[in-house]
């Protein structure tokens, strides 16, 4: 994994990390790089599964330690495992070949981060993380001794996610 970049983005419920790492994305995939993504279900108990007809959930459900199906060019895996790290799920998502892998959540972990924050408030309750390269607010916040950029200014959050990609020496804030 020491070719691939992890970029984590982190913020409390509704503060856009799924709008911002989509984002971000497109840029990765029009430079000619390919994205794996980490999520941590954060809404309790495990994710949604697909249906519970499909051969696949049947596997599982009679308790199958992993399922893995593949067609079409797509492999999809479900694995029961009781607790996982997420140095584990980044070897996972290696296995793609990924130039990036983005981390939605996972606070605590010391990957390179963004934090978005809508509040003063927010960024008191993270503004302690370890890895922080990035602090992205909404238009209206002005914040007294934090490098920021504006969540709506998407040519300085390109400019700063190309440089971070490449990884030019001055690419935090």
């Amino acid at each position: 994994m020491d070719t691939v970049k992890v970029l984590q983005v982190v913020g409390f419920k509704n503060s856009g990390k799924t709008a911002l790492i989509e984002h971000l994305m497109g840029i990765a995939k029009e430079n000619g790089k390919t994205v794996s993504t980490v999520k941590h279900h954060g809404h309790g108990g495990a994710p949604d599964m697909p249906s519970p007809t499909a051969d696949s959930s049947r596997f599982f459900d009679q308790g199958a330690a992993s399922s893995i199906v593949y067609g079409g060019g797509v492999i999809q895996l479900h694995q029961r495992k009781e607790a996982a790290d997420l140095e584990e799920l980044l070897e996972m998502a290696s296995l793609a070949g990924p130039d990036v892998v983005f981390v939605e959540g996972f606070k605590e972990a010391p990957c390179d981060k963004i934090v978005l924050i809508r509040s003063e408030v927010d960024w008191e309750e993270l503004k302690e993380l370890k890895g922080i390269v990035l602090v992205v607010v909404p238009e209206s916040l002005r914040m007294g001794g934090v490098g920021t950029v504006e969540r709506n200014d998407l040519q300085q959050l390109k400019k700063w996610f190309l440089n971070w990609m490449e990884g030019e020496e001055d690419e935090s804030i």
